[in-house]
């Protein structure tokens, strides 16, 4: 008999396990013997993606043949573009969403076979209404969920949509690329102002009110949705959600550019979620879109919170284990920024500290100069600034580890090749190498504390986005 049929189950799951970020290998496993097949599949088919009606029926077919596999399926993404632009009205004048290929036949069999077994769903549907809802309302068992696009989503829908998922703890919300007009921002405002004054307590309608108990959640993702007033209202209120939990929370606001378009930003709801989760949360992402050394508006988030630390949300923190901060514009940190945060958010208790920033591999050598001068040049921007802030044991007590995440995105085809060619076991990028020295040599006293550790991470955009750094699904 085949020694590969003999492995023990548990070894065979822990093989497919190791080979679970590539498909192609699990395929592979899979076709190796019947013993491996059941392994591959588990992880195979783990998370499956839906994007057309093709894709339906394919998985129909799946299902029908091997029913079991079905349980396999822990994470479910369910993407459709909005079309309607291009498309426009079909001959009988009913309108493409109208005909969302989630209303299909094929997808409404999926719907009744996953609703049990998926845990994490990923919404990327434009645009989120009740020609679609009836899908993705049958994923009753959901744990972690991801809107993207969350701009686009009336609240009554979000209510709707939320209303059944009693197991859900962990709420991801995207803003996507959407220009934010000071106009609209102000007719919100003024909105959930009216709405305030007519409903005190918040709720959406009559008609989406559900007397069920709050949603207990323990992780929240706010990724430019600071702008939606009511969004974050609906948030905070007590009859949908139980914020007295929550530990971990990741906020990303509108760049500064944005900011300053608009005449009076309101921090009200903002201020309010700090405060009311303060006490209780371990960890805190802090998002930024810096534009590198090009004079930008200042971040007049940054400046309500950190101007006055006395009378700061921040000063709520006081539990606070670890703390991010990104930047997802393509540059090395504004390190004044950086400063004035950690300077402003209670550390008694952080153990962690997280800097994680994305850039271009072909612009590197121009960013050198900025992100590392000396301090007689520029004394506000030296990573030795960090180092001397973070090395204070009084300020930072129970501190145990800084790391660096530095994702270099690679756009061409010859940069991804040559970053193949030469990232072996013998030999390590030299992009990579000066980047991690670059650290090393200023931030010195963190290294000789055996704090700093330095990690480069790779993109080939071909087969991954940004996203991968700076947000993943809680494997």
């Amino acid at each position: 008999m085949d020694s590969r049929q003999n492995l023990p189950p548990e070894i065979l799951l822990s093989i497919m396990e190791e080979l679970r970020d590539s498909i192609p290998s699990l395929e592979t496993a899979a076709l190796v013997c019947r013993a491996w097949r059941g392994p591959a599949q588990v992880y195979l088919f783990s998370q499956i993606d839906i994007r057309k009606s093709q894709d339906c029926s394919r998985l129909c077919n799946i299902f029908e043949k091997s029913p079991h596999i079905a349980l396999y399926v822990n994470r479910l993404v369910v993407e459709q573009l909005d079309v309607r632009e291009i498309c426009g009205l079909i001959k009988d004048g009913t309108s493409i969403s109208e005909v969302s290929y989630l209303q299909s036949k094929d997808a409404t069999k999926i719907a009744s076979i996953l609703g049990s077994s998926v845990r994490e769903l990923g919404i990327s549907v434009y645009p989120l209404d009740r020609n679609n809802l009836e899908f993705l309302k049958q994923m009753k068992r959901v744990e972690t969920l991801r809107i993207e696009e969350i701009d686009e989503v009336p609240i009554d829908i979000l209510v709707e949509l939320i209303q059944g998922m009693r197991n859900l703890t962990s709420l991801h919300l995207f803003g996507g690329e959407k220009d934010h007009h000071a106009e609209e921002y102000e007719n919100d405002r003024l909105q959930v102002l009216k709405d305030i004054t007519a409903t005190p307590n918040g709720a959406p309608s009559a008609e989406t009110t559900v007397d069920v108990p709050p949603l207990r959640l323990t992780q929240l993702t706010l990724d430019r949705t600071e702008h939606r007033l009511g969004l974050l209202k609906f948030l905070l209120d007590s009859k949908y959600f139980d914020l007295g939990v929550l530990k971990d929370l990741d906020l990303t606001w509108m760049q500064a550019e944005d900011q300053f378009r608009i005449t009076t930003l309101d921090y009200t709801f903002l201020d309010r979620l700090f405060r009311k989760v303060g006490t209780t949360l371990n960890s805190l992402t802090v998002g930024f879109h810096f534009v590198g050394w090009c004079s930008p508006p200042h971040d007049q988030y940054i400046e309500h919170y950190t101007t006055n630390a006395v009378v700061s949300p921040l000063e709520c923190l006081v539990n606070l284990e670890s703390l991010c901060i990104t930047d997802q514009g393509h540059n090395f940190f504004d390190l004044s920024v950086c400063l004035v945060l950690l300077d402003s958010i209670p550390s008694s208790s952080l153990a962690r500290i997280h800097f994680k920033t994305l850039i271009d591999a072909d612009d590197f050598t121009d960013m050198i100069p900025v992100s590392f001068s000396h301090p007689e040049e520029d004394p506000g921007r030296p990573w030795k600034a960090i180092d001397t802030l973070l090395r204070d044991e009084n300020r930072f007590p129970v501190l145990k580890t800084v790391n660096i995440t530095v994702a270099l995105e690679f756009n061409s085809k010859a940069c991804i090749k040559e970053m193949v060619d030469r990232v072996t076991a013998e030999s390590i990028d030299q992009t990579s190498m000066c980047i991690v020295h670059l650290f090393e040599d200023n931030l010195t006293s963190l290294k000789e504390r055996g704090l700093l550790n330095v990690a480069i991470v790779k993109l080939d955009l071909n087969f991954t986005g940004p996203e991968f750094v700076f947000w993943k699904w809680g494997d």
